[in-house]
């Protein structure tokens, strides 16, 4: 059993920043004579040393510390009085601007950074004369006058309830029920409650499933190490001479911030083509085929080249994914669109050939995109004979394969886990988990949270949707309820797994939960919006409270000190975003209206109305069974399911190292965001991270060790804060930048107007006749 005696301090080179100055820097000794064969055991089977008083993770060594101090205060009144203003300004902030497309969304890191001056500030103003509490004892308001690392993580864990997380999903229900859409009248209780419920139950899932999302050494959390990055750079002095490198991590990432920051402008603004860089469709710009083929609007994206950082990390940060897990998402996306698709496309499977290649949007069988108006009855059920007059949905060719792979993925990632990590998950069921150098500092230190406290949550918040659903006649059964609830418990560890290795988001439980309550509930949209929050979304906020339990681990916070601030802030958050959305749509002229002038179109909201009209109100009987347009998907629940027993059985087999690095749900899973995602967001990204998580972390290990995650904060920082400058200096009071050649040459291509293959027959529509469907 491994040992629970914290580690022995491991004591780098500290260094002043007068010292550095001066020149006068002391190299420290730097372990790289294991970088390649650590390297190698990148993958997740491979067995480690985990009685080290060091990580077996190169990842987790370069960024996060080995050691504890527990005597550093964490409870402080700055702690909670920072948190709890991030937390509300964040929710209030990031809402309001998510009603509004274009939008802007302020990220976690942008609240890390300004979190970090108000916290030294307070400590240095806040008295430290101790309150007396009669028989209770003493009571300070600054314990401490040094703002600590501790506290600084739980703001950001806090902050990230709304900074990280973005915009409650429940709240799309609220907007799609208002009057501009279904205009459902729901009463703000309501409201309340159901954000409430989806948020908590969230939360309380990601409890339960912290023994195998949170503990276990190997599951890494990437995206949790650009935060820790961001800490260490803010908190420590340490420095080293890295392959040559004497700069400070913290001018490293200051550096890159400001010319991240900078150049933004450029794509962001003035440039606008350096973002969309498709110079052979520039050239060609009416040839329809080579602008499918070369587009980054409604084309496949052949060409890797963007100068627009955004488009690089459009779905993840390159540089946080292991090259392995980007290579898996890159082959599948490379094999699947660049070339399944095309054929598909160009024979005019599904009719897909009258559309445009890359587009998001549902079509009539006219080529006009799906006026659902037309086919909502007075009840807002599906009036069937407008129905047949007027024309079933169809789907570009992305936009439909996309729903084959997303099958796929829902069963590729039970078969997976079960077959490659039955010992991990069996172990942790167990409580056997193999302890790693932070595992051991936390237990030694520190008192776990009872499982019952979130089991707690659960049980209540349960009665509470069940209550919602009956009071105010819903549609959705109570069995639904119970229903939806099955997902998070068999996906949430499957999918927090995957996540938790590769930093890829696995969560594709949204086209499962439509399928199911299409099903069950068609005719009946709240009933089916309802369903899905309590079921997708549960999962999608609990991976996140996971990641941010991850961050809390490796900070060596006390675990109950983060139950109560997520807790806390989870609550806060939802009020507030809740709080927003209702203001907003009592007060805000023709919000979600098309046309609104300031941009206020509710696009979310919007997608989520669409959504549940295509699925609540035509329902997946109409498009998905047998003999219907888009039955042949359905192969791809068999396809995924057994497509990790296949390699999993090669390896046994053979055991040859090759068939390890396969990952099915990688494959299937890495192109969730196609569409709107195009081949650039994909090659690019894929570019990048092979450079510096393959090429980089071989040849410069040390540089890698010390700079990779900084630069990625720093990438991300640096785009963050100048989006903002634009869009509320600029886009947000109306001015624009004079028109250009640079700022229209890619939108007055084919790819830019979207144009398609095949021109619409003579007789005005494709698909089957008139009245012929049902």
């Amino acid at each position: 059993m491994a040992s629970k005696s914290p580690a022995p301090e491991i004591k780098p080179a500290i260094i002043d920043e007068e010292e550095i100055d001066k020149g006068q820097i002391v190299k420290a000794e730097i372990d790289t004579t294991k970088s390649e064969e650590e390297d190698e055991n990148e993958n997740e089977n491979v067995e480690f040393d985990y009685e080290s008083n060091r990580s077996p993770f190169p990842e987790v060594r370069a960024v996060v510390p080995e050691t504890d101090d527990p005597g550093l205060p964490v409870n402080t009144v700055r702690m909670w009085l920072l948190g709890i203003i991030f937390t509300i300004l964040g929710s209030g902030i990031n809402q309001f601007f998510s009603l509004r497309y274009p939008s802007v969304h302020i990220v976690s890191l942008v609240a890390e950074l300004l979190a970090y001056p108000c916290g030294v500030f307070l400590a240095k103003t806040l008295p430290t004369t101790p309150i007396k509490l009669g028989p209770l004892g003493a009571f300070t308001l600054n314990p401490d006058r040094s703002f600590n690392i501790k506290e600084h993580t739980v703001i950001v864990i806090m902050s990230n309830v709304s900074f990280g997380y973005g915009s409650a999903d429940a709240t799309n229900i609220i907007q799609a029920s208002s009057k501009s859409f279904y205009n459902f009248g729901l009463k703000a209780g309501f409201d309340v409650l159901i954000v409430l419920c989806a948020q908590l139950l969230g939360f309380g899932v990601a409890g339960l499933a912290a023994p195998w999302l949170v503990e276990p050494a190997s599951i890494i959390w990437p995206g949790v190490l650009s935060n820790c990055a961001m800490l260490e750079t803010l908190h420590s002095r340490a420095n080293h001479i890295a392959d040559g490198w004497r700069i400070t991590r913290l001018r490293f990432f200051l550096y890159v911030t400001a010319g991240g920051f900078v150049w933004y402008f450029f794509p962001g603004l003035m440039f606008t083509a350096l973002s969309y860089f498709t110079w052979v469709c520039w050239i060609a710009p009416k040839n329809v085929i080579v602008n499918q083929l070369f587009g980054m609007q409604t084309g496949l994206g052949l060409s890797p080249i963007t100068f627009d950082w955004s488009q690089i990390a459009y779905n993840t940060n390159p540089l946080l994914s292991p090259s392995w897990a980007a290579l898996n998402v890159f082959f599948g996306f490379a094999f699947f669109y660049w070339i399944v698709v095309p054929a598909l496309y160009y024979t005019n499977v599904w009719f897909t050939a009258y559309l445009p290649l890359m587009t998001s949007d549902v079509y009539d069988n006219t080529g006009a995109v799906y006026d659902t108006a037309r086919v909502i009855a007075a009840d807002n059920t599906l009036n069937v004979d407008a129905y047949r007059r007027y024309s079933p949905p169809f789907l570009g060719a992305t936009f439909a394969f996309v729903y084959g792979l997303s099958f796929a993925a829902i069963t590729s990632v039970l078969t997976h886990i079960g077959f490659w990590h039955a010992k991990d998950l069996w172990a942790a069921l167990k409580g056997r988990n193999r302890l790693d150098v932070h595992a051991r500092l936390v237990r030694a230190s520190y008192r776990q949270t009872p499982w019952y406290w979130y089991a707690g949550i659960i049980v209540v918040i349960t009665a509470i949707a069940i209550a919602i659903v009956e009071v105010y006649h819903t549609k959705l059964p109570v069995y639904g309820v119970f229903l939806a609830l099955i997902i998070p418990a068999v996906y949430m560890v499957p999918c927090g797994i995957v996540q938790g290795i590769t930093n890829v988001d696995a969560n594709q439980l949204n086209v499962l939960s439509e399928f199911i309550g299409g099903y069950l509930f068609e005719g009946r949209p709240l009933a089916n919006m309802i369903f899905k929050i309590l079921s997708t979304d549960v999962v999608g906020q609990g991976v996140y409270f996971a990641m941010d339990m991850k961050l809390a681990h490796y900070m060596k916070v006390p675990p109950r000190t983060c139950f109560v601030a997520q807790g806390v802030a989870t609550i806060l958050g939802a009020l507030t975003q809740t709080g927003v959305t209702l203001w907003m749509l009592s007060n805000i002229a023709d919000i979600c209206e098309s046309g609104q002038s300031d941009g206020f179109s509710c696009p979310n909201g919007r997608t989520v109305y669409s959504s549940s009209v295509i699925w609540g109100l035509v329902g997946p009987r109409r498009l998905y069974s047998a003999g219907r347009i888009y039955s042949s998907l359905l192969h791809f629940f068999w396809i995924g399911a057994i497509a990790p027993i296949v390699t999993w059985a090669l390896y046994k087999y053979t055991r040859r190292e090759f068939w390890k690095w396969i990952n099915w749900p990688l494959i299937f899973v890495g192109t969730w965001n196609v569409p709107p995602a195009t081949g650039i967001n994909y090659s690019s990204w894929a570019l990048v991270n092979f450079v510096f998580n393959h090429v980089f972390r071989r040849r410069y290990f040390a540089w890698w060790t010390k700079y990779n995650y900084v630069l990625a904060a720093a990438l991300d920082t640096g785009l963050a804060l100048s989006g903002i400058v634009i869009f509320f200096c600029i886009s947000y009071p109306g001015a624009t930048f004079p028109s250009w050649w640079g700022n229209t040459v890619y939108l007055n291509t084919a790819d830019g107007e979207g144009v398609a293959y095949m021109a619409m027959p003579e007789v005005g529509y494709f698909g089957p006749a008139n009245g012929t469907w049902s």
